[in-house]
């Protein structure tokens, strides 16, 4: 007796990536309601809706220790473990990469990874559930004067879920090459350029008028469809970019007098209950322990919503926060010498998870996996052919 198509799309999006993959070899009609976009964005948003099931990842990114290649490996969210394969090279172009390149992740949504280097500039979206991978095209777009340098200020990847597009921001100055020209000689010219994976084209955005610090290592945080960075607006700030309005809004940090300078007290961001966290690291007496103040944005463009959750440490051996496990209950952290450590909070436990990389190179990304496409287009192909797909 056959199975009703409802019933059988009810089940199969409660499948792993991986099994998916395989049942497209069952008949035509399994490979064609699979590679839908219909049951892709089902599936997506089964995967969405129960973060606790075995879709819901975190990926550690870093450079290998002994090999000079960067590397990711993923971890399961509960229990928190790290999955085989215990690590595995990054895609095509950054296998095998030159050690003086510098790889990135820019930031990962609905199951695609956008990766970003500083050397040739090479933006991949990557996904590694179905290890299907994009190279972005370069910029064509004409940059005004013609002869200034473009350097990369920020780089952000979210989705725009008004036009179900995947998109790129790319904040650039432009600078007068002139060997002969002092610092306060140089012209600098701002130019934001908006990559559309639907259009596979590149165009230009207003420019907001802020100094990014570390934008080119990819966004400081990514909640609800809205790329934020660390930035310096007239005042220290997270400068924010709505992928969907294609507008920049900035958010003053809280008082210096309550949080230290920038040049005193590090600065870092991510996101926590689904807003910009900031932890502020400070150091301890003796200077050898920090400990992190954390913050919460609850409205962006409000400078008085900044709230204050937390202190945890100080911590030895220490060196940064990377993300949250639990929300508030857990910290992963970066160790002095690049090892991953989480800290949990209600056992007051310090715990290493066999991950470690060249210092100052890891990363850790919340992740989900999924079948959405890199390919571009429009990613709609053959929405008529199955009429039939609930």
């Amino acid at each position: 007796m056959a199975i009703p198509e409802d019933v059988l799309v009810q089940i199969l999006q409660w499948l792993p990536v991986v099994s998916l993959l395989r049942f497209k070899c069952v008949s035509k009609s399994w490979y064609a309601l699979i590679t839908h976009q219909n049951f892709t964005e089902k599936h997506l948003l089964h995967n969405l809706s129960t973060p606790n099931n075995n879709s819901a990842r975190y990926l550690a990114h870093r450079r290998d220790k002994t090999t000079g290649d960067y590397v990711v490996s993923s971890l399961s969210y509960e229990p928190l473990q790290v999955l085989p394969p215990t690590q595995q090279p990054l895609p095509p172009p950054y296998s095998g990469i030159d050690k003086k390149v510098e790889v990135f992740v820019v930031g990962s949504c609905n199951g695609v990874v956008c990766l970003y280097d500083n050397y040739d500039l090479n933006i991949v979206l990557w996904n590694p559930a179905t290890k299907e991978t994009k190279v972005v095209p370069k910029s064509t777009l004409p940059r005004f004067p013609a002869f200034f340098q473009a350097s990369t200020n920020g780089i952000g990847f979210g989705f725009d879920a008004r036009t179900n597009d995947y998109k790129i921001i790319k904040l650039l100055s432009l600078t007068d090459p002139d060997p002969k020209l002092s610092y306060f000689e140089i012209d600098f010219i701002d130019q934001n350029e908006v990559y559309s994976l639907s259009t596979n084209s590149w165009r230009k955005v207003d420019n907001p008028p802020c100094i990014i610090f570390d934008g080119f290592k990819g966004m400081k945080a990514y909640a609800k469809g809205i790329a934020s960075w660390w930035g310096l607006c007239g005042w220290e700030s997270i400068l924010s970019f709505d992928m969907s309005n294609e507008a920049f809004l900035a958010t003053p940090l809280p008082n210096e007098r309550i949080i230290g300078s920038k040049s005193e007290n590090w600065r870092e961001f991510f996101v926590l209950n689904e807003k910009v966290a900031l932890a502020v690291g400070v150091l301890n007496e003796d200077q050898l322990e920090i400990g992190f103040d954390v913050w919460l944005l609850n409205e962006y463009g409000v400078k008085e919503s900044w709230a204050k959750l937390f202190t945890c440490g100080p911590f030895p051996g220490i060196r940064k926060p990377l993300a949250f496990w639990k929300n508030e209950i857990a910290l992963f952290l970066e160790s002095s010498d690049g090892r991953l450590v989480v800290y949990d909070s209600s056992t007051k436990q310090m715990s290493g998870l066999q991950i470690d990389g060249e210092p100052l190179s890891l990363q850790v990304i919340t992740y989900v996996e999924t079948l959405v496409s890199v390919k571009g287009g429009n990613g709609f192909e053959n929405q008529d052919t199955l009429a039939w797909m609930p």
